[in-house]
């Protein structure tokens, strides 16, 4: 099978293109710098090169409070993806942000999008699932090429940093060669790709932070950050399979 990675320089697209390679799929990977996703002969002359089998959509404009203002993201987010499914068969890598409380949210919840990103996710999942597309949902992504709070922090610790960690949301931090691992499974329909150990960002970085010993952890909460745009109450996925943060903390003091 010939997989096409569209978003392969992001932290998810650069652990599938490294998986997939692993795991013997003919690969091609575009990276922003490689392809505007919003141009539609970019996008025909990307398929023409590559004569892809399947799509997997990794590209996003992911900064939430960013993308109100941004005058791209709408495109980026939601009619791009959307367009590329009617090309070919797509995997659209989506966000548990489609989500509002009480989780865990199994994939057949209906989405309840608070925000315009949450609300680009919503509807790109709409379109690129009528267009025969697949949806995968991640969240709480952290690996070692990611700039997530979950990514960063442990080289913020070793140079001394005091670093504020939310207490009162649950999380579920998924490491990106797992999510990738299962995206690359090509599940169809709509699937949730997450890690099955809850945490704070707080309980996460005391752990991280216990194993470093330099810098300091502070609690805070949500409504003490002043973000311009809403988070969730509770976006927790089901069903929880991948491996859980716990069993990959060495990985991310050795790699970040």
């Amino acid at each position: 099978m010939r997989i096409l990675i569209v978003g392969a320089g992001g932290l998810v697209g650069t652990a599938l293109r490294a998986r997939a390679s692993a795991r013997g799929f003919e690969v091609a990977a575009l990276t922003r710098f490689d392809c505007d996703v919003t141009d539609d002969r970019a996008r025909d002359a990307a398929l023409l090169a590559h004569r892809p089998t399947a799509v997997i959509f990794a590209a996003a404009r992911t900064s939430v409070d960013r993308c109100r203002d941004d005058p791209t993201s709408e495109a980026v987010n939601v009619a791009a993806p959307v367009a590329w499914a009617r090309r070919v068969e797509t995997w659209f890598l989506s966000s548990n942000f489609v989500f509002d409380g009480p989780g865990p949210h199994p994939p057949n919840t209906p989405p309840r999008p608070t925000g315009v990103y949450a609300g680009q996710k919503a509807r790109a999942e709409e379109g690129v699932l009528a267009a025969g597309g697949h949806v995968v949902r991640v969240g709480w992504v952290l690996g070692p090429t990611g700039r997530t709070f979950g990514s960063t922090i442990a080289g913020r610790l070793r140079r001394g940093e005091t670093v504020d960690a939310l207490y009162d949301l649950r999380v579920q931090p998924t490491w990106s060669e797992d999510v990738a691992d299962a995206v690359l499974e090509l599940p169809r329909g709509i699937s949730h790709a997450i890690g099955r150990e809850e945490t704070s960002w707080y309980g996460f970085s005391l752990a991280v932070w216990a194993r470093i010993g330099t810098g300091a952890v502070r609690p805070v909460r949500l409504a003490e950050l002043g973000l311009t745009e809403p988070r969730p109450r509770d976006a927790r996925l089901a069903p929880a399979t991948l491996p859980g943060w716990t069993e990959r903390l060495e990985d991310l003091l050795r790699r970040t």
